[in-house]
């Protein structure tokens, strides 16, 4: 029998994809609210490049925030700082606050190079946060033992947890 590649990896801890999926969750809804509460303060005027900085900002103040929690946390459990792979896990799991906001912020790009107003932009980012919400729920779900009808719900609801944040957020504000 010989040995490939794919045998040297270890698998994550099952602790890990829990708190990357948790993060991801929260960087996209965050990113979301952060959105529509810039939507009701966004202009005919208002510059594309002036939205990403302020996705940019509210969603590396979040992903500081979430990293320092978890060292935070980490040092109080276990009476140290996190070394090697567990600082790397550290900062996988809590960089997925930055990755949620990728594609938002480059679709505020767009608006920033003048191929679409700041206002479509701005749209166009609050949808593509809808998908991944339903997409993190659908690769969530597709290998559980959820009976098919559950794992539809289950993608269904997400997606209506972030149309929810949208209809709160523009009802409030």
């Amino acid at each position: 029998m010989t040995e490939t590649a794919d045998d040297d990896v270890e698998a994550p801890p099952v602790e890990h994809v829990v708190s990357m999926l948790r993060e991801r969750l929260y960087g996209a809804i965050s990113c979301l609210a952060t959105l529509v509460v810039l939507t009701r303060y966004t202009e005919d005027d208002t510059s594309g490049w002036f939205r990403m900085l302020d996705v940019a900002v509210t969603m590396g103040g979040l992903w500081a925030a979430s990293l320092l929690a978890d060292w935070v946390a980490h040092l109080a459990v276990h009476e140290e700082a996190p070394r090697g792979s567990e600082r790397w896990r550290m900062l996988q799991a809590s960089g997925q606050i930055l990755q949620a906001s990728v594609l938002p912020l480059a679709a505020l790009a767009t608006a920033g190079i003048g191929l679409l107003d700041t206002d479509t932009a701005m749209w166009v980012a609050k949808w593509i946060l809808v998908g991944e919400l339903g997409l993190i729920a659908l690769l969530a779900v597709r290998r559980t033992r959820l009976p098919w009808w559950q794992q539809i719900l289950t993608v269904a609801t997400l997606i209506g947890v972030g149309l929810l944040v949208i209809g709160i957020k523009v009802l409030a504000h």
